[in-house]
């Protein structure tokens, strides 16, 4: 089989490798499509946390399941299913409190462990989710990444008919301001320094774009109260626009991180959540959202089909990492078709 290995920072190559065999708790994939996530992006420049090298990226996927180990689950094969990255011990403190993406011991499929671009990968049978037959396979890559902005929306407590503004308007920003309007919240305005982005999120409902240029968003909203959000989800993971955020929002308003970049720091000013009396709030992973993305995607409560904006066979990895690192072409999301 084929399988990309990011070996070593801004290292990527295809390797020619045996089919895994499926142990007892596995199963064994036939993998359809994979997309690649901004942490994709970061793990190949060597700037993420919990990953190692070399490894097989990919965690946003889908596939038909065509072997399992020793587990009595020979009823998934020929399913097609996608999953959820966290592989837990289940023992420590974090999984008793339900909460596995703080697990002491925490694994990671296409990061600490072999995911999803390659043709075929291993995949924790606890971790399949079941996708129905009339869901296409390239749409149900899209479960995991719904997931993580239903988390993200629920965790910041996003009501219908608040008003939602959001920073940065890659996949994942766009995900969640799907899910804020799937909610019933008003999306007044997206901050993306892309053109083409931009462009996506007004075609798709924000009220006004900014190029999230120094201070630019700040006199847009202080220009027009009607703009100004309830709550901001944070999907850039830069300082600066986590400041923005703060700065933006209502009083006693809410901010939620989803976005972030491990390599970036920078000066903040946090006395304005102070004096703003502001909950700001850090969310990780899909929380356990799978079956209500499969739903949804499902029953066309959401269209996300527009993210996917370039398709690559997994021979052509390096023009479709070119494109998502550089943002050009009007990409948001590029992903694998292992035909």
């Amino acid at each position: 089989m084929e399988a990309l290995v990011f070996s070593a920072p801004g290292q990527a190559h295809l390797e020619n490798r045996e089919v895994p065999t499926a142990k007892a708790g596995e199963a064994l994939v036939k993998v359809a499509y994979n997309s690649l996530c901004g942490s994709d992006l970061s793990l190949f420049r060597g700037v993420w946390h919990g990953f190692q090298y070399p490894v097989v990226p990919g965690h946003e996927w889908s596939g038909t399941v065509v072997a399992v180990g020793d587990s009595g689950d020979a009823g998934l094969v020929g399913k097609n299913v996608t999953g959820d990255l966290t592989c837990s011990c289940g023992a420590c403190k974090a999984c008793v409190n339900d909460d596995p993406v703080l697990c002491e011991d925490l694994q990671e499929l296409g990061f600490t462990r072999d995911g999803a671009c390659a043709d075929y990968m291993i995949s924790p049978v606890r971790n399949l989710f079941t996708l129905p037959g009339a869901l296409p396979l390239r749409l149900g890559s899209q479960v995991e990444p719904l997931a993580v902005a239903l988390h993200a929306i629920d965790a910041i407590g996003l009501q219908a008919g608040e008003r939602v503004a959001i920073t940065g308007a890659g996949g994942i920003g766009l995900m969640l301001m799907t899910a804020a309007q799937q909610r019933g919240a008003e999306v007044t305005v997206v901050s993306e320094p892309v053109r083409e982005r931009r462009a996506v999120a007004q075609a798709r409902g924000s009220h006004a774009v900014s190029s999230g240029a120094a201070g630019e968003l700040t006199a847009l909203i202080d220009g027009n109260e009607r703009l100004r959000p309830d709550v901001v989800l944070e999907a850039s993971g830069y300082p600066a626009a986590v400041q923005e955020a703060m700065e933006i929002v209502r009083p006693g308003g809410r901010v939620c991180l989803v976005g972030y970049r491990v390599e970036e720091k920078g000066l903040m000013a946090p006395h304005v959540a102070t004096i703003k009396a502001l909950t700001v709030r850090g969310v990780l992973g899909p929380g356990g959202r799978f079956d209500d993305a499969i739903r949804m995607l499902t029953g066309k409560a959401v269209d996300v089909d527009f993210m996917l904006t370039h398709e690559f066979a997994l021979a052509d990895h390096k023009a479709a990492l070119d494109v998502a690192l550089n943002r050009t072409d009007g990409n948001v999301r590029s992903v694998f078709h292992m035909g």
